[in-house]
């Protein structure tokens, strides 16, 4: 569902006087979303125009966008168009935001990760395995929301972003 059918189908404006969006810019992530009447979650958006709908669909004056900082070397087991979406995503998101007038935040994934107290990526056997405790973290915090493995990280940005374990 597109952001504009959301806005449809509820008949509510996400306007408030601060909207605060975090968003996991990889190839299965997506964004969640901080409305007044609460937080909305969204996959990735497959292109260009749905991307900057997003954004330019949820701009009030004290626009904020908490973005996970991309590393610039990722493992050998990851596929090179994976990385490559995965910066190309980073890039567009960043500019979309900064030309609409977002409030712009990196934050790498230690800093995010690390106030949740899961152990850290190297915890676990496998980056699946991760992933997966990262997801149930969320639901924990977030028993109402329909988390996912895509969206579970932009989740827990927006919850570092709010001041949750900081």
């Amino acid at each position: 569902m597109s952001v504009e059918e959301i806005f449809q189908s509820t008949n509510k404006q996400p306007m408030s006087n601060r909207i605060v969006i975090a968003c996991d810019p990889g190839v299965g992530g997506g964004f969640a979303v901080q409305t007044k009447d609460g937080i909305l979650l969204f996959p990735m958006p497959e292109s260009l125009p749905d991307m900057a709908q997003l954004l330019t669909g949820f701009k009030v004056c004290d626009s904020h966008l908490w973005i996970e900082k991309v590393p610039k070397f990722v493992s050998k087991l990851t596929p090179a168009s994976a990385v490559a979406t995965l910066h190309e995503n980073y890039g567009i998101i960043q500019g979309l935001a900064y030309a609409t007038g977002y409030a712009l935040h990196r934050v790498e994934p230690k800093v995010w990760q690390e106030p949740l107290g899961l152990g850290g990526r190297k915890a676990c056997a496998t980056g699946p395995e991760w992933k997966r405790k990262l997801k149930s973290k969320a639901q924990e915090l977030y028993p109402h929301l329909d988390v996912t493995l895509g969206n579970a990280d932009a989740l827990l940005i927006l919850h570092y972003a709010q001041g949750g374990g900081r």
